[in-house]
């Protein structure tokens, strides 16, 4: 319904019009060198809802660069194939509440179970889930999609009962293997330019800035404005 590229003055005037109406936000995502477009936006009615960092990571110097990762004693990794399906959604829900973002986000069993294994892009080598040996408890995960154009770096995080032990890097370690196993050299990502633990794993691998994208939305209308 609405553009990705060009955003014309009429366009953004009625998408800002339609959530208005509707009382819905629009979204819409921007390379941040298109500044005309960002000013027709902005001056429409959109406002900057946050910025993301486009990378690229070499797979053969990230592994280099993370070296002998392993889960620490007592943590196991399980291919989200064989885990618990209500279990893995409500892990993704935890993690994604602290992901800038994404943070309230939560879905239902059927949307996960669908937006997760129904995909051609899911590999289950390459999504693999953290549990603690002692009480089965899913703790962290790392999934990497294999799209057609190569894979992507869609998710990485751990509980925050359970950071600073390596975990993270342990898992991303076992799934970059298996996409370079499958004969990529390379894969991409983005991240929150304010996610600063996930910038952190990023240049721990030796990722690439490829450029940036912004996210713009247009603003609820107010509860007196609506009832008009």
């Amino acid at each position: 319904m609405f553009p990705t590229a060009p955003w014309t003055v009429d366009q953004a005037r009625w998408a800002v019009e339609f959530a208005r109406t509707m009382g819905v936000p629009v979204i819409t995502h921007l390379g941040t060198d298109r500044a005309d477009e960002l000013r027709i936006l902005s001056d429409a009615g959109f406002t900057a809802a946050r910025r993301q960092v486009n990378v690229e990571v070499d797979l053969i110097d990230a592994l280099a660069n993370i070296g002998d990762a392993r889960l620490p004693p007592g943590v196991a990794a399980i291919s989200a194939a064989d885990a618990d399906l209500d279990r893995l959604r409500q892990l993704d829900d935890a993690l994604r509440d602290d992901i800038p973002g994404t943070g309230g986000w939560r879905s239902t069993p059927e949307e996960f179970a669908d937006e997760t294994f129904s995909v051609p892009a899911f590999n289950p080598a390459t999504y693999l889930v953290a549990v603690k040996e002692d009480t089965g408890e899913y703790i962290g995960l790392v999934r990497i999609w294999m799209n057609r154009s190569g894979p992507r770096i869609g998710m990485f995080g751990v509980l925050r009962a359970h950071r600073r032990r390596g975990i993270a890097l342990a898992l991303l370690a076992r799934c970059l293997v298996a996409a370079r196993d499958g004969g990529h050299r390379t894969a991409t990502s983005e991240y929150d330019e304010k996610n600063e633990e996930s910038g952190g794993v990023f240049e721990r691998l030796g990722a690439r800035q490829t450029g940036s994208t912004m996210e713009l939305a247009t603003e609820l209308p107010r509860r007196e404005d609506a009832s008009h």
